[in-house]
C-alpha cells in the first residue's frame, strides 16, 4: 500500500483550516498549498516552513486523507497570543526594569510566540552575563484571557555577581605565577582592580600566556581551559600548564640568496644560534627578511624556513627565491577633496618608473602625514602588470576644520586679562601655504601679528615666507614696544632630514614709561638707554635636521637645530649682538603608547655693547615641547637657568620642575593645552597652571 501511495499521482481535492482566530485564507495562501495542483512529496514540510515563518503559532500539524484518486489535507495550528501591555519583570533588583525591556524589544500588540519567549529568556540571560552575574535563572509565565491577549511575566533570580578572588596555576615549574598573571587582563580584586570576570576575556588570556610560553621556548606548551569555581562570593580559577620541552636555536643556514650575503642577513635577524627559541624572535626574524628584501624592490621573494628538531635544538635553514624586483607603474592619490594633489604629489619620494622599495612608501607616508592636513593615510598596492611592476595608491582621510578662527577672553599672570581674535590656516585654498594673523589687546598688552609661508617657492623644495608684527607690553618697571618686519627661506641640505633655513629682521624698540621706581644700576645696562628708538638688522642662519616620525606627537626619531642670530651696527640699525641656540630632542617608544622625551635647550648671547634686556635669555614659562593628535597626556621633568658670563655656569644650580599635562585637538580652534607644574627651587616651591593654544599644533 505505501508503495502504491507514492507511484501514484493525487489531486488535491481541498484544503480545510482548524484555527480559533487566524483567517483560513491567510493560512492556505502562506501555506504554499493550493487545491487542484498535484501533490508532491516535499508539499507538506515545505508547508510547515512557511507556516512557521509567519511566527504566528505554536503548533503546526498537516493531516491527509486520501479518497480515491485525491487527496483532501487539514491543516491544525494553535495561534500565539497577543502582548497586552508591556512585560513585568519580578525578582529583578539590581537591574532596572527599563533595562531589561529595552533588552528584549517587546512592543505592545505583537505575537508572543513560544520561540519569542524563549528569546527574551536568553536575552535575559545574556544581559545579567554581562554584568557579571552568575547563576542567574530566568522563568516565563503567560497568561492568556478569552480574546488571545496575554500579559507576559519574567521571574528572575539574579544570582550572584561574584568577583575573581584568585587564579591558581597548576604545572608552571619554569615561570612563576606572578609572571604569568601579568600577561593577563583578568586579573583578582585588588585596589583600583574590580576582579570582575568576563569569560571572552579569559579565553583570550589563554592565548597570551601560550603566546609567553612560546617566547620562552616552551613551544609544545598546552594549557588548559580554566576550571572555575564559586566560593562564597568569590571566583577561585584554575589554570592547569603542560610546559613540555623547552627549546634553543641551533643552527641558521641561508640558501638561494644571491642579493645578501649570509653575514647581513644574520644580522638583521631577532634569533640567533645559543638562545632561547622566542617564536615571537622567529616571526620577527622573518618579517625582517622580507624587509630587507622589499627595500630594494623585491616584493615577490619568497623565503621558506624549514626546521630541524635534535632533541631540545632546532636548526633553521631559509630557502630564498628571490625573483625579480619591480618597478613603480603610477602612483595614484585618492580622497583629496580639499587639497590639490599637487600638495601632496611634491611630498612623495615614490615616483613611477623607479625601483619600487618599502623605505621609500614609509617615507612618502611620513612627509605627507606631517603636512598635517590629514587623519589618515592608507597605502594600497595596485595589480600587478604582467612584468610584475606595481601601481601605488595613497589614500587620505583629509581633516575637518584644519582652519582656525576664534576669539574671546585670556587671563595670564603676565598679561592679566586680553581680548584676542585669531585667524590661521596651515593649507590655504588647498595649496599648502600657511597664514596667519592674530590680534590681542589688553590691559598690559597690545599684539598684533600677520604672517605668511609658502613651503613650495617657485615649486622648488625651498620654502619662503614673510612676518609683519607689532607687540606693546607691559612689564613691571617699564613698557616695551617692537614693530618688526621679518623674511625667512629654507632649503634641503645634502644630508637627509636637514634643512638649511637663512631669515632677515629688522625691528624697531623702545622703551617707555619707565617707573619710578625703577633704579638703574651703577653700571652696565640702564633701561634709559632704549628710550630713544632702536633699530635692529639681523640675520639668521639655522640648519636643522628633523628625523621624527610624526611632528605634531612624535614616538621615535630626533629634532636638532642650532642657529646664530647677527645684528650689526650698519645703516641706520644701532643694536650690536650675536645669539646662539641650540635645541635637541630625541624621542624614544618605550610600551603602549609612552614615549619618553629628552630635551637639551641652550643658548648663548654676546654683544660688542653691553647686551639689551630685551635680547637677554630668560629662564622659565612653558614653551611649546609638542602636541597630540587627539588627546595625549604628559609627564615632564626639567631643569634650567639663566648665566650672565662662561664663569659664571654652575650645573648645580639650575631650577627644577616637574608636573603634568593634556593636549586636546580641537577643530577650527586648534591645540589646547594646560600643564600643572610643581618648582621645587623657587622662594616659595608651589604648583603653576599653564594654559596654551596652538593654532598649528607645531612645536
Amino acid at each position: 500500500m505505501m508503495l502504491l501511495f507514492f507511484l501514484l499521482s493525487y489531486t488535491i481535492v481541498d484544503v480545510a483550516v482548524d484555527a480559533k482566530w487566524t483567517d483560513r485564507q491567510l493560512v492556505i495562501q502562506s501555506s504554499g498549498i493550493r487545491p487542484g495542483e498535484t501533490f508532491e512529496d516535499n508539499l507538506i514540510p515545505e508547508a510547515i516552513n512557511n507556516l512557521a515563518k509567519l511566527r504566528l503559532f505554536n503548533f503546526i500539524a498537516i493531516d491527509t486523507s486520501i479518497v480515491g484518486d485525491g487527496i483532501f489535507i487539514r491543516v491544525i495550528v494553535e495561534e500565539a497570543p497577543f502582548l497586552k501591555g508591556v512585560p513585568e519583570f519580578i525578582g529583578n533588583k539590581k537591574m532596572k526594569d527599563r533595562d531589561l525591556s529595552k533588552k528584549i524589544e517587546f512592543r505592545p500588540g505583537q505575537v508572543l510566540s513560544d520561540r519569542t519567549i524563549f528569546e527574551a529568556r536568553t536575552k535575559i540571560l545574556q544581559l545579567y552575563k554581562e554584568k557579571h552575574y552568575y547563576q542567574t535563572e530566568v522563568r516565563d509565565s503567560v497568561v492568556v484571557d478569552t480574546l488571545n491577549k496575554a500579559k507576559a511575566f519574567f521571574i528572575i533570580n539574579e544570582g550572584i555577581q561574584p568577583r575573581i578572588g584568585k587564579i591558581i596555576f597548576n604545572g608552571n615549574n619554569s615561570i612563576p605565577d606572578n609572571k604569568l598573571k601579568g600577561k593577563m587582563d583578568t586579573k583578582e580584586i585588588g585596589f583600583l582592580r574590580s576582579g570582575k570576570l568576563t569569560e571572552e576575556k579569559l579565553a583570550e588570556d589563554i592565548e597570551k600566556i601560550m603566546a609567553f610560553y612560546k617566547e620562552k621556548g616552551f613551544l609544545d606548551v598546552t594549557v588548559e581551559q580554566p576550571t572555575i569555581k564559586v566560593v562564597g562570593d568569590r571566583f577561585t580559577i584554575a589554570i592547569d600548564v603542560q610546559e613540555n620541552q623547552k627549546y634553543y636555536v641551533g643552527d641558521i643556514t641561508f640558501d638561494g640568496n644571491t642579493l645578501f650575503s649570509a653575514t647581513y642577513l644574520a644580522a638583521v635577524m631577532k634569533l640567533q644560534k645559543g638562545e632561547i627559541y622566542n617564536l615571537a624572535y622567529a616571526e620577527e626574524s622573518i618579517q625582517n627578511l622580507y624587509t630587507v628584501y622589499a627595500d630594494e624592490g623585491y616584493i615577490y621573494c619568497s623565503i621558506v624556513p624549514v626546521e630541524n628538531v635534535r632533541d631540545s635544538i632546532i636548526d633553521i635553514a631559509y630557502t630564498f627565491k628571490e625573483s625579480s624586483p619591480a618597478n613603480i607603474n603610477l602612483v595614484t592619490i585618492a580622497g583629496n577633496f580639499r587639497t590639490r594633489e599637487k600638495v601632496i604629489r611634491r611630498e612623495l619620494v615614490t615616483i613611477p618608473g623607479q625601483r619600487y622599495r618599502r623605505s621609500d612608501v614609509i617615507r612618502s607616508q611620513r612627509e605627507v602625514f606631517n603636512l598635517g592636513f590629514f587623519d589618515d593615510i592608507q597605502v594600497m598596492p595596485g595589480t600587478p602588470d604582467d612584468s610584475g611592476n606595481i601601481d601605488i595608491i595613497y589614500n587620505v582621510k583629509e581633516k575637518e576644520g584644519v582652519g582656525t578662527f576664534g576669539g574671546g577672553i585670556a587671563y595670564s599672570a603676565q598679561d592679566l586679562m586680553t581680548g584676542y581674535i585669531e585667524l590661521s590656516h596651515p593649507n590655504l585654498f588647498g595649496r599648502g601655504q600657511r597664514m596667519y594673523t592674530k590680534f590681542e589687546l589688553g590691559g598690559r598688552l597690545t599684539n598684533f601679528q600677520i604672517g605668511f609661508t609658502e613651503p613650495w617657492f617657485l615649486d622648488t623644495r625651498t620654502s619662503a615666507g614673510v612676518d609683519i608684527y607689532y607687540v606693546n607690553r607691559l612689564y613691571e618697571y617699564y613698557t616695551k614696544r617692537d614693530i618688526g618686519f621679518a623674511t625667512r627661506i629654507s632649503t634641503p641640505f645634502y644630508l637627509d632630514y636637514t634643512r638649511l633655513s637663512y631669515g632677515f629682521r629688522t625691528e624697531r624698540t623702545q622703551i617707555l614709561d619707565i617707573s619710578r621706581s625703577y633704579t638703574p644700576p651703577g653700571t652696565g645696562y640702564s633701561l634709559y638707554e632704549d628710550t630713544i628708538p632702536k633699530w635692529t638688522i639681523a640675520n639668521s642662519f639655522t640648519i636643522t635636521r628633523d628625523s621624527r616620525d610624526y611632528i605634531f606627537n612624535a614616538s621615535s626619531g630626533s629634532y636638532i637645530s642650532f642657529g646664530g642670530e647677527f645684528a650689526k651696527k650698519f645703516l641706520f640699525a644701532n643694536v650690536d649682538y650675536n645669539r646662539y641656540t641650540l635645541d635637541a630632542r630625541a624621542y624614544f617608544p618605550l610600551f603602549w603608547k609612552v614615549v619618553l622625551m629628552t630635551r637639551l635647550s641652550t643658548g648663548l648671547v654676546t654683544s660688542a655693547d653691553e647686551v639689551p634686556i630685551y635680547k637677554r635669555f630668560y629662564a622659565g614659562g612653558i614653551g611649546s615641547d609638542g602636541v597630540s593628535q587627539g588627546l595625549a597626556f604628559i609627564l615632564f621633568f626639567d631643569a634650567g637657568n639663566t648665566f650672565k658670563s662662561y664663569g659664571d655656569i654652575n650645573i648645580h644650580n639650575l631650577y627644577r620642575g616637574a608636573g603634568a599635562g593634556i593636549r586636546v585637538e580641537v577643530p577650527m580652534i586648534g591645540v589646547l593645552g594646560f600643564d600643572l607644574g610643581y618648582g621645587f627651587d623657587r622662594e616659595r616651591p608651589g604648583w603653576e597652571p599653564h594654559f596654551q593654544i596652538n593654532p598649528f599644533g607645531m612645536f
